[in-house]
């Protein structure tokens, strides 16, 4: 389906009935990222898929130069087109981020909010990994070489060569392919200034925070500080996982986001 925004078009999905969980992708995921997860996600929620702009099949922002606030405002928009009421918000990554900054920016809008591999802000370190995505960007298996090893955990990745290799046959083109690549340095380009630090303590959702032992791009110690900063959240670190936790871990994956989403009951007098 489509969603018209200033001229743009937005791509999205809706599957299953109950109450709303929209889900914001990682940097280089689409909603066909979560294909796997349909079935189970939506087995008790109305599951809401949908593509940034300038990702999947939404509108590429050619020739632009964009900020965060782009992504914020359309999906500001897309969710009043909806008409939803009480959403429950999931971000991984690069929609973790754009979660954090609607969640303190609407918080009426969010029941709960789900935050994993993400973090309060673009730091050096991450600043940097963007420019080596950047500057690897002329050559599709450079660019994979720079990216994808490292989004997972190094046992994943060698217990899993078969599917890797898999993957690197079907990534390799796709990262020779210039629209694609000028796409994704745009997006990389608009997380440099990100800085929510000083924002969370206006959150006021209930909120899961969830980070990984191997995550290399966005390390745990960042996901310590968004939970020492957001006031009703909790935090739990999966061991033996990189960055694509829900890749990764699957199975606990579904079971995190079903358990704490549709979970009734937040206070428990022991």
């Amino acid at each position: 389906m489509i969603f018209k925004y200033n001229n743009h078009n937005v791509y999205y999905e809706i599957h299953g009935e109950g109450a709303p969980l929209l889900l914001l992708n990682g940097i280089m995921m689409s909603t066909k990222s979560w294909s796997q997860f349909v079935e189970p996600l939506s087995s008790l929620n109305q599951l809401i898929l949908v593509d940034f702009l300038d990702q999947g099949q939404s509108s590429k922002l050619e020739g632009e130069s964009f900020t965060h606030q782009v992504q914020i405002e359309m999906i500001a928009s897309f969710i009043d087109y909806l008409g939803l009421e009480e959403i429950n918000l999931f971000g991984v990554s690069y929609g973790g981020e754009i979660a954090i900054q609607l969640a303190y920016l609407y918080p009426d809008k969010f029941k709960k909010l789900l935050l994993f591999n993400t973090c309060a802000k673009t730091s050096y370190w991450l600043e940097e990994v963007g420019n080596a995505w950047n500057a690897a960007s002329g050559d599709g298996l450079s660019y994979y070489l720079t990216t994808i090893p490292f989004i997972y955990s190094p046992k994943f990745f060698v217990e899993n060569e078969a599917w890797m290799k898999k993957r690197k046959e079907i990534l390799v083109p796709l990262f020779s392919d210039q629209a694609f690549i000028d796409s994704m340095i745009r997006l990389t380009n608009s997380s440099v200034g990100y800085d929510a630090v000083d924002e969370l303590s206006k959150i006021k959702s209930e909120t899961l925070i969830v980070g990984c032992e191997y995550d290399f791009v966005t390390p745990y110690y960042q996901q310590e500080q968004l939970h020492a900063l957001i006031e009703n959240s909790q935090l739990l670190r999966i061991p033996e996982s990189g960055h694509a936790v829900f890749y990764e871990k699957p199975s606990l994956f579904v079971s995190l986001v079903l358990g704490f989403v549709n979970n009734s009951k937040s206070q428990f007098t022991l």
